[in-house]
């Protein structure tokens, strides 16, 4: 029991020691900046070095373009240049090509030898036909053929005009155009009426409708059509 109670003290008080040392640590490690140096103090040092180093630093304005320019040229090789030929050389090889030329000989192309013409053979006799057995006989007379009317042709026989409406004279409208189509029955009368254009609109529709209706064609095909444009005009 005492050897227990010994132990507990000598650790209580080891840790109340250790305690402070840790602290003391951290604080020195938090407090421990690293400092960068300035560009005056780097350019101390380099003349610091260059003292005691010449060949230390040197600056890049420091090098001589001149002298590199100059030992470049110097080493690079000169481009070769074909000597020109004289001209006295040039006539010589002038006269040797031409003498060359008429020394050789002159082969003339060989005349194109004449195909034969072809020979037509004779034609061969006409055969004489037996003379026949002529009989007279009377011209036939022509008679005119009457023209074949057609079914198809379409002739107005009488026809209507419609009345100028009422309600658009009212209304202020003075003029107009109507463009329809006629259905003709084989009669020829009209089966039905069809306004394709109207201007202005469906104002005379209605009596343009009514007055073709009593139109009347000549007799013909079934089926036939006939457009007809009618006008309005106070």
């Amino acid at each position: 029991m005492i050897t227990n109670q010994f132990v507990t003290a000598a650790m209580t008080r080891r840790s109340n020691l250790l305690l402070p040392l840790a602290l003391a640590t951290a604080l020195s490690a938090c407090q421990k900046v690293e400092t960068v140096p300035t560009t005056a103090e780097r350019l101390k040092y380099v003349e610091q070095k260059q003292q005691t180093q010449p060949d230390y630093y040197v600056p890049r304005k420091a090098v001589d373009y001149m002298s590199d320019l100059k030992t470049l040229k110097d080493n690079t090789p000169a481009p070769k240049v074909a000597p020109l030929e004289s001209p006295a050389k040039a006539a010589e090889a002038k006269q040797i090509v031409a003498e060359a030329n008429s020394a050789a000989p002159v082969v003339a192309a060989p005349a194109p030898t004449p195909s034969p013409a072809p020979v037509q053979a004779a034609p061969p006799p006409a055969a004489v036909a037996p003379p026949a057995n002529v009989v007279a006989s009377a011209a036939p007379t022509a008679r005119p053929i009457p023209p074949k009317e057609n079914p198809a042709a379409i002739t107005v026989v009488s026809r209507e005009q419609p009345d100028f409406p009422r309600d658009a004279a009212r209304n202020g409208v003075e003029s107009g155009t109507v463009r329809a189509r006629l259905m003709i029955s084989a009669t020829g009368t009209v089966s039905s009426v069809v306004i394709l254009e109207s201007k202005p609109p469906r104002v005379f529709d209605r009596a343009v409708s009514q007055a073709l209706q009593r139109w009347k064609f000549n007799p013909g095909a079934d089926g036939r059509s006939y457009e007809a444009e009618i006008n309005f005009k106070l």
